[in-house]
């Protein structure tokens, strides 16, 4: 639950590193520029470390949960917090396991030999990374070329996250479609729902039984209002969709839009709009699914105090 929440943090993180990023521009190109603390925008290999790192290594709260992570020092490695509030605090012994059990899986291999590594291993720091290494000679083999061990680590923790991210937004794409487009059975309901496509666009069915079946129209109308939902705005103009949203299928992915001519604008440039509405629709299932999980909570303490009353 930890790392799901911590990726919905992350993913509005990387619509909080565009605005920045714009914002900075835009700020350079006038004759008042804004603090650059409040501005400065997270480069591709920070937010790359803070999406491995997972977590706070003081509070355990998500990075991204609590605003722009604050990049420290510990000892010889760099670490991020999730806020000011935690800058010189000790880290936690338990958080602190957990970031580098997530390290190690993330980096996979040993950057010198290629066998796979451990957080039980040695390691080294490199400007400021941790390595781990299946042995204890390969961290001077390491000194001598930095350069190609950090690329190395780089390289995987890049598959790690592309990994990550596009499981997580599989898990997205279901929760936001919620029901069958043949059955009208909601999704999970019958087992691990099914991915397959209709036409151009990847669908999910609530079971194998569903597979080459017509959609229902009814049920395929609801699915379009969840998605439009789950999107929310445009990618392009971030205005608001309208219920009878114009949309094009990108890479399977149904993409909606205010008009017809930001279609032209996400074909130019498809994988960036595909993050963007990646972020969007986390930043939508997080909060459906953080209000399901306090309703929840609240359920459960009434039942407590009922039964407390008997």
């Amino acid at each position: 639950m930890k790392m799901f929440l911590s990726f919905l943090a992350i993913a509005g993180l990387l619509a909080f590193s565009g605005t920045a990023k714009a914002q900075h521009k835009h700020d350079a190109e006038t004759e008042h520029p804004t603090d650059a603390k409040t501005t400065k925008a997270l480069s591709d290999a920070e937010m790359l470390a803070i999406h491995v790192q997972g977590i706070c290594p003081v509070t355990g709260e998500a990075l991204g949960s609590m605003g722009q992570p604050v990049k420290v020092q510990m000892g010889e490695q760099n670490v991020y917090l999730c806020c000011k509030g935690c800058v010189g605090k000790e880290a936690s012994a338990e958080h602190w396991q957990t970031i580098q059990t997530r390290m190690a899986k993330a980096q996979r291999n040993c950057p010198i030999m290629g066998k796979p590594v451990t957080a039980e291993m040695k390691s080294t720091v490199v400007e400021g990374q941790q390595i781990f290494v299946c042995c204890p000679p390969c961290i001077e083999k390491i000194q001598a070329d930095p350069a190609a061990a950090l690329a190395k680590v780089h390289e995987s923790y890049t598959a790690f996250v592309t990994a990550e991210n596009s499981a997580h937004s599989e898990h997205y794409r279901m929760m936001a479609q919620a029901i069958c487009p043949v059955s009208g059975e909601k999704l999970g309901s019958m087992g691990d729902p099914i991915k397959t496509k209709m036409g151009e666009q990847d669908v999910y069915l609530c079971c194998k039984g569903c597979l080459g079946k017509q959609a229902n129209a009814e049920h395929w109308k609801t699915i379009q209002a969840n998605l439009i939902k789950a999107q929310g705005s445009c990618p392009v103009m971030e205005e608001e969709l309208p219920a009878d949203a114009e949309s094009v299928v990108i890479e399977g992915r149904q993409i909606f839009v205010c008009c017809k001519p930001c279609i032209e604008k996400i074909k130019a440039d498809p994988a960036a709009y595909l993050a963007k509405v990646d972020a969007m629709y986390a930043r939508t299932m997080g909060a459906m699914h953080q209000e399901h999980a306090g309703h929840e909570h609240a359920e459960g303490r009434s039942h407590e105090e009922h039964k407390h009353d008997k």
